[in-house]
């Protein structure tokens, strides 16, 4: 799923977001390396730095410095460009943002290396926060970030058991999996600010919105997942057309209530975040919502 940009008046500060990932990945190694031109063209074609932009919004919200604001959007976008090579190798996907995916275009060893020192360069990234006194938190924040992703990429199928318990099971895996990553930004923010209580009200509330655009993703890609084994036993229509007697319209219809029933849940958490600081999740639920109303 793609979004159109959220905050238009943050397209400078973004460039500078864009720059400072290269300028940390790359530093003083051999540009024409074959790690470095993969992580090159991996990150010529940048997405839309929608994590980023969360980081920049609450940073604004709350009173960091741009300069540190700056390098909590980088290390989050060096982390979620780092699962994307990773994931796309994993699933061997040939495409990304539609270019040549690293491991389509450059093997399976350099991208391997090349997600690495992505994720390295994430860490490296928080060196420039102003506050030195919060490294270690935000060090440790993003360190538990990262180990929720790889729990989650690497659970389990769906329990064959009662429909309640794989539904439940389906909730658990789309948070896991995408949940820690979106949420890192506001987390960072936070734990900058030395506020705990808001890293955890944050994760509360975007693990649910997680939850919601996986099962928007599912709704898109039924069809294409109805085809693999992989895709099918992941896909939430799938899910509850096989663990009961609904048809796919049917399921379809409950996917979609389930899905706007977690964006109400978090929407609803994120209210008790400061003021205007969850004005960017209410706009992606917005977009989540629209894409809702037009699959119906």
């Amino acid at each position: 799923m793609h979004f159109a940009p959220i905050r238009p008046d943050m397209t400078a500060r973004l460039t500078t977001v864009s720059q400072k990932m290269l300028s940390v990945a790359i530093g003083s190694r051999d540009p024409q390396s074959p790690v470095c031109q993969a992580v090159i063209h991996h990150l010529n074609t940048p997405g839309l730095r929608v994590r980023s932009q969360i980081a920049l919004h609450a940073a604004a919200c709350v009173g960091v410095d741009i300069q540190s604001a700056l390098a909590i959007g980088a290390c989050c976008e060096l982390l979620h460009n780092a699962s994307l090579i990773h994931d796309d190798l994993q699933d061997r996907d040939h495409l990304r943002r539609g270019m040549q995916a690293v491991w389509s275009k450059f093997g399976d060893d350099v991208a391997l290396c090349a997600g690495d020192l992505l994720l390295s360069a994430a860490y490296a990234a928080l060196a420039e926060v102003t506050d030195v006194a919060a490294i270690p938190r935000l060090i440790a924040q993003t360190h538990a970030a990262v180990a929720q992703t790889i729990q989650g990429q690497s659970s389990p199928a769906m329990p064959p058991h009662a429909e309640s318990d794989r539904i439940a099971a389906y909730q658990a895996m789309a948070a896991a999996k995408s949940g820690p990553l979106l949420s890192l930004p506001f987390g960072l923010v936070f734990s900058f600010c030395n506020r705990p209580d808001l890293v955890a009200t944050s994760a509360r509330a975007v693990s649910a919105f997680s939850i919601a655009y996986q099962i928007t993703d599912d709704l898109a890609d039924i069809e294409t997942d109805a085809r693999t084994a992989s895709g099918a036993a992941a896909n939430i229509v799938i899910v509850l057309e096989t663990s009961s007697a609904r048809d796919r319209a049917a399921a379809k219809i409950t996917a979609d209530q389930m899905a706007r029933a977690r964006l109400a849940d978090a929407l609803a958490i994120a209210a008790d975040l400061p003021d205007g600081t969850a004005a960017i999740l209410s706009d992606l639920a917005q977009r989540i919502t629209d894409k809702l109303d037009g699959y119906q």
